[in-house]
């Protein structure tokens, strides 16, 4: 199971509404790929790079499109962290 942070849920609310008001396309494409990476993290939890943000082992990240799905594994509990854009910085998670 993963568990979520309150912020990343509202950063794929709001990164779905934007890809929602250029394209229903689009935003159903972002969201298919996000729901695979996610199920992939979930089997496979040490498939995402350490974020170099943070250098630490238990904060990993994979990409969605141009975004950063952040996440944290620590004692076996997976928690999405942010998904954030590539050219922003993460700041305070």
């Amino acid at each position: 199971m993963i568990n979520w942070k309150e912020s990343a849920r509202e950063d794929v609310l709001e990164i779905y509404s934007y890809f929602l008001s250029v394209s229903f396309a689009l935003a159903d494409n972002w969201s298919d790929e996000l729901e695979k990476k996610l199920k992939l993290i979930e089997q496979f939890p040490g498939m995402g790079r350490i974020v170099p943000d943070y250098d630490v082992s238990f904060i990993r990240e994979v990409f969605v499109s141009s975004y950063r799905l952040v996440y944290s594994t620590q004692e076996d509990v997976l928690k999405v962290l942010a998904v954030r854009p590539m050219g922003r910085p993460l700041g305070k998670l």
